[in-house]
């Protein structure tokens, strides 16, 4: 029985899979200034070739019609920075004028805290000692302020990402046809089966989250400015990018709108309809749109996905943590597809696979 049992698990069955992660982990983290701009113009290439087929469809020559998407891409991207700039360089202007609400709020909290422990003889809460210094709000909108400036860098880096998109979107099909023939002749029907298989899974998955994305930050810029938040622009389209981060994104993207809603209202209720608003919206969005949705499309567990995301925020930072659904699916697709390295597939999978 122990000989049948060393013959169907052999140590290189568990050995081969741990090793190609380590492996694939390292060159990920030391090629990241490298893989991180082509990975990013890949995923948009492959986003907007849909959008490039339907304009040769209308009789327009393929140069032009990816000449004609990245123009309005680079228009887009134009007028979101211009716009973004001017509104954090408001907030950064206005934050010194928030300190008064702030102190009052901090003092509002200790009221209510300490009438709380009333029944409880000797013991309160002393917030005094936390006042609010206006060298250090000014300091706060300096440091947005130097934000904005190294956005010089960010666009140097958008400027790249662009001209990467544009030469992978025109040698496209060239380069489907090369990863075909990726692992020898003969194998390019089977390469061709797993690239669908991909593409299957992905294409669809990527717009509708960014369809998503997009809602979501209508949606709460909408909410936001019904609730009276000042810089609405900014809080609503940050939660819904911040929702691409599994589990944690929407927390985090929460937190800068309450806490502008109570230090600008200076009223607890304020912050309370806003969390109640943001949940909803989350609730409606992660338990009905977005399950219905993609369901269909990756099959990968949720601890696979929590892993991925940590693995990836690791290696590649937030643009890891964004990506890190997408990427594991791939890779997914390609360990279902090779002998030796199925057990990570099944690791991976979902739906008792």
């Amino acid at each position: 029985m122990t000989d049948d049992f060393s013959k169907s698990i052999s140590l290189s069955s568990i050995a081969l899979p741990v090793v190609a992660i380590f492996a694939a982990c390292l060159i990920f983290y030391y090629a990241a200034p490298i893989l991180i701009p082509m990975t990013l113009a890949a995923v948009t290439a492959y986003v907007l070739i849909p959008v490039v087929e339907f304009l040769k469809r209308l009789k327009i020559p393929h140069f032009l019609a990816v000449l004609l998407v990245m123009m309005a891409l680079l228009a887009i991207g134009l007028m979101i920075i211009i716009f973004g700039v001017s509104e954090l360089a408001g907030l950064a202007r206005d934050i010194p004028n928030y300190q008064q609400s702030i102190q009052q709020s901090v003092d509002s909290v200790q009221v209510w805290i300490n009438s709380r422990l009333a029944d409880f003889p000797g013991m309160s809460v002393d917030l005094k000692s936390l006042k609010i210094n206006p060298s250090n709000m000014a300091n706060l909108g300096k440091i947005i302020l130097r934000g904005i400036g190294s956005m010089t860098s960010l666009a140097f880096s958008a400027f790249l990402l662009f001209f990467l998109t544009y030469f992978i979107m025109s040698d496209y099909y060239v380069y489907v046809g090369k990863i075909t023939r990726l692992f020898g002749q003969g194998r390019e029907e089977a390469q061709t089966a797993i690239l669908k298989q991909i593409e299957r899974q992905l294409r669809g998955f990527i717009i509708i989250k960014m369809a998503i994305t997009v809602g979501l930050a209508l949606v709460y810029t909408i909410g936001f400015l019904m609730l009276g938040i000042p810089y609405s622009y900014i809080w609503g389209p940050l939660a819904g990018i911040l929702n691409l981060i599994p589990y944690v994104g929407p927390i985090i993207g929460a937190i800068p709108p309450i806490i502008v809603a109570g230090v600008t209202s200076a009223s607890l209720y304020s912050m309370i309809w806003v969390g109640l608003f943001i949940f909803v919206v989350q609730m409606l969005e992660s338990n009905v749109i977005t399950p219905r949705i993609t369901s269909n499309m990756v099959d990968l567990n949720p601890l696979a996905v929590l892993v991925a995301t940590i693995i990836w925020g690791y290696l590649w930072g937030g643009i890891g943590i964004v990506l890190a659904v997408p990427i594991t699916a791939a890779i997914k697709v390609f360990c279902d597809n090779i002998e030796s390295l199925e057990p990570i597939g099944v690791l991976l999978g979902g739906k008792g696979k």
